[in-house]
């Protein structure tokens, strides 16, 4: 529990000074990529949090290979990798049928497809996901894993680093409304974390982000790294970002209910996710595989 509690305060801390910051490094941000003010206040704070992370790590004695999630893996890092994305791209493929099949997404395609598109979208997706991959995964699934289950048992570790990896996709601020000021960054911040009070509204995210996260820990526990995990992440992410083009929500839709406001995440990934993480567990039993 010290060691979740330090990586809390530790990035809520990466956040408080990205906002205190925005004011003066939007206009590059703007100008470098594109990005929007909510956008650039998360992605400085990521970053802050990636660069000052060994000095954490240090101070927490968490050091070594094994420790950090890069365990040897018998496959090697590539295959590891590779089987971990196409992991994760059936796994949500699977999902998206579901909604699709539910009604509560629908086939939206406004303009002509062609195989130039869809490769931009899937080599887009690809990028994106291995970055959101390697830098949550290592962050969640590496050290944080690693230090937690020198004190705790597997689903207390899983149960707390899910949790933890839920709240901070809630941590991501809110578009701004005004001037970008230090009073609104700030407003910004703490305006998407107080989506979390409202579970009425946000816990059908919650419970499904969660339920994601302790499926991940299974991974990163039954691998003994987090490069499976990684993979996993990133074909998630692909299959979110090329099923928003092609696809749209149905908010009309008698089944609307069954996703949450990013129109993926909701009761039906949390129902889909929990089957998939319980069967996994069981295949993935080491004493179950040596019986044959």
């Amino acid at each position: 529990m010290p060691v979740i509690a330090a990586f809390f305060a530790y990035l809520l801390g990466c956040m408080l000074l990205s906002a205190a910051l925005l004011p003066w490094l939007y206009p590059f941000f703007e100008a470098w990529i594109g990005a929007s003010p909510d956008r650039s206040l998360y992605r400085f704070g990521m970053l802050l949090a990636l660069l000052g992370l060994p000095f954490l790590l240090r101070a927490l004695g968490l050091r070594g290979r094994d420790l950090l999630g890069f365990a040897p893996d018998a496959a090697g890092w590539k295959r590891a990798l590779l089987k971990g994305l196409l992991g994760g791209i059936l796994i949500l493929s699977g999902l998206i049928l579901l909604l699709l099949l539910f009604g509560a997404r629908d086939i939206s395609l406004r303009d002509q497809l062609d195989l130039l598109t869809i490769l931009k979208w899937t080599l887009g997706g690809l990028a994106s996901g291995l970055a959101v991959g390697l830098i949550e995964e290592f962050f969640f699934r590496g050290p944080m894993h690693s230090g937690a289950r020198k004190t705790l048992g597997f689903w207390a570790t899983a149960l707390l680093t899910g949790t933890f990896y839920s709240m901070v996709h809630f941590m991501r601020p809110i578009a701004p409304e005004g001037t970008i000021d230090i009073a609104e960054a700030m407003h910004m911040l703490f305006g998407g974390m107080a989506q979390l009070a409202d579970f009425a509204q946000h816990g059908d995210r919650f419970v499904a982000l969660l339920i994601a996260g302790m499926f991940l820990s299974m991974v990163r526990e039954r691998t003994g790294n987090i490069l499976w995990a990684i993979g996993i992440h990133a074909g998630w992410v692909l299959i979110i970002k090329v099923s928003k083009k092609l696809t749209a929500t149905q908010p009309d839709a008698a089944l609307a209910w069954l996703v949450g406001g990013d129109g993926i995440t909701g009761w039906l990934s949390t129902v889909w996710m929990a089957a998939i993480a319980l069967i996994y567990w069981w295949w993935s039993d080491p004493q179950r595989r040596a019986r044959g």
